[in-house]
């Protein structure tokens, strides 16, 4: 039979036992510690790992269809020549806006998890107690967001400079056509996972709800493109409204790939608005950094 614990001190109204708990007398990690692992722990998250099978389907899925067009793209250029590598459709230069819904649906089912069930499961007060402030549980998942999403883009993109590279008859030729594409992939693909997660991650954080901030995110990336596109196309606007077309998400995407490695996009918001595809690129970052200080502000006001 267990022994009852120490009584420390009693009284009529009630007494005080030893139940043998001890501090910790283990090293204190501290801030950085607590914002590495939140990182870490929510970069696992986002591809389902640590969690049950089901959490895995959505990224790893979508993840596999951003990689099909780069499998497709060099399988034309290897088998169909140096013709048929012109008429590929999928190259460095239109591959983000190729799988740019692919994204869009990436961000959608990833970023209410990051968010919402913190909130929907009042944790965050847990967070907040300890070493990690407000400001580094924005950090820490804003950054968990978009190095997944660049992750998610880079594989690919790195499968299509191997392409150009082994497809050529010259290995020395084809490092000469990859390498001044690698400065344009790493830049475009950071700042559209940027753009792509602070949209996403600033309606996750003011909808809590899965499902409605699932939807808002659909309706902001794919609604709110198709009906800025209308505008622009069919009601050829003028200045100013023709800046409209800055609302656009796929145009902002669009324009940062036409910036970036040049040439002619297939955006016709971009095309039929007259507007610098650079002035889209400038937008696209400047929308990255905003989304970030918003989210910020949200969790420094947010009742825990």
């Amino acid at each position: 039979m267990a022994q009852p614990p120490d009584l420390v001190a009693g009284s009529a109204t009630g007494s005080i036992f030893d139940l043998g708990y001890q501090g910790y007398d283990g090293p204190r990690l501290g801030r950085r510690h607590a914002i590495a692992t939140l990182f870490t722990q929510s970069l696992k998250w986002t591809f389902g790992i640590g969690r049950g099978g089901r959490a895995k389907i959505a990224p790893f899925a979508l993840a596999a269809l951003t990689l099909l067009p780069a499998v497709i793209g060099v399988g034309i250029q290897a088998l169909g020549g140096a013709a048929a590598a012109k008429a590929n459709p999928v190259t460095p230069h239109q591959y983000l806006t190729v799988v740019q819904t692919f994204i869009a649906f990436f961000v959608t089912a990833q970023a209410p998890e990051l968010l919402g069930r913190d909130q929907r499961h009042h944790v965050l007060t847990l967070y907040f107690s300890r070493a990690l402030e407000r400001t580094d549980y924005a950090l820490a998942k804003y950054g968990a967001l978009v190095s997944a999403l660049a992750i998610v883009l880079f594989v690919p993109q790195l499968i299509l400079l191997l392409g150009i590279v082994f497809a050529s008859i010259d290995l020395g030729a084809g490092l000469g056509e990859a390498l001044p594409l690698v400065w344009p992939i790493v830049a475009s693909t950071i700042v559209a996972a940027a753009f792509f997660s602070g949209v996403g991650l600033v309606i996750a954080a003011f909808i809590p709800r899965r499902a409605f901030a699932a939807g808002a995110i659909v309706a902001t990336f794919l609604v709110l493109s198709g009906v800025v596109q209308v505008l622009v196309v069919q009601g050829r606007l003028r200045d100013p409204f023709r800046y409209v077309a800055l609302l656009d998400p796929y145009a902002l995407l669009d324009g940062l790939a036409r910036t970036m490695f040049g040439g002619v996009g297939g955006n016709v918001t971009v095309t039929r608005s007259g507007i610098d595809p650079a002035v889209f690129a400038a937008c696209a970052c400047v929308v990255a950094v905003v989304s970030l200080v918003v989210l910020i502000v949200r969790y420094r006001r947010i009742e825990a």
